[in-house]
């Protein structure tokens, strides 16, 4: 009886990955028609998987784009220190505007401190900026100013940042002196991590995951028909 129940584990397990990498191929290729099909075809059998994966990669409290009710829901791992999330961004959001009546889209963080020092830093201030209402300003100085960033701001380098996105210094102090932006930074990156993710950008498509960056071509493919 155990023995057949782990048996069926695996294959559930087995037949997922399947499937995901499938998808990661078939967008790839920009046969997104194909994948909106099959993923409307395989939502039975893997419905219970998926559902479990979206509930925690779907979060209520991290910047969106596009239309908050829409059923095609995109979940967006970055790092501001990135240089294929930089080139994803543009894509992404030109995806949101183009779609916005379709496409929801969740922006979540994964600073990888051992690659990328000091991207840690970025996402708390974007949090922080969040609770200002100034999140999308502050994230597009970050991706403008990516390649002069240095490795750690100075408290003046992080004035400047602030204040050409309107952010109020004296708040952003607070709210990273408390614990509530560092825990939401952390369970961002724990929820990648827990589901694979390796690198930035990574994208969830209503639960399935496609690595790297996607053209805005492949996209288009993807979502034309929906």
């Amino acid at each position: 009886m155990i023995i057949g129940l782990v048996v069926l584990v695996v294959v559930a397990v087995l037949g997922l990955g399947s499937v995901v990498g499938y998808y990661v191929w078939k967008i790839k290729r920009g046969e997104g028609d194909d994948i909106l099909n099959k993923l409307n075809e395989t939502k039975k059998p893997v419905s219970a998987i998926l559902d479990s994966t979206r509930k925690d990669l779907e979060t209520s409290d991290d910047p969106i784009l596009g239309n908050p009710k829409a059923e095609l829901v995109i979940v967006e791992f970055i790092d501001f220190k990135c240089p294929n999330s930089k080139a994803a961004d543009q894509i992404i959001k030109k995806v949101a505007q183009k779609y916005w009546n379709k496409v929801k889209v969740i922006v979540r963080d994964f600073p990888t401190e051992s690659i990328y020092p000091g991207s840690s830093e970025l996402a708390l201030l974007s949090s922080c900026a969040q609770n200002q209402g100034k999140y999308w300003a502050l994230h597009d100085i970050f991706f403008a100013n990516q390649d002069t960033l240095p490795l750690k701001l100075s408290e003046l380098d992080t004035k400047n940042l602030l204040g050409q996105a309107g952010v109020d210094f004296a708040q952003v102090q607070k709210c990273l002196n408390g614990s509530q932006v560092k825990t939401e930074i952390n369970r961002d990156y724990a929820t990648g991590f827990k589901y694979g993710v390796s690198g930035t950008p990574t994208f969830f498509i209503n639960g399935q995951k496609v690595e790297g960056v996607i053209t805005f071509e492949a996209w288009e493919k993807f979502l034309g028909r929906l």
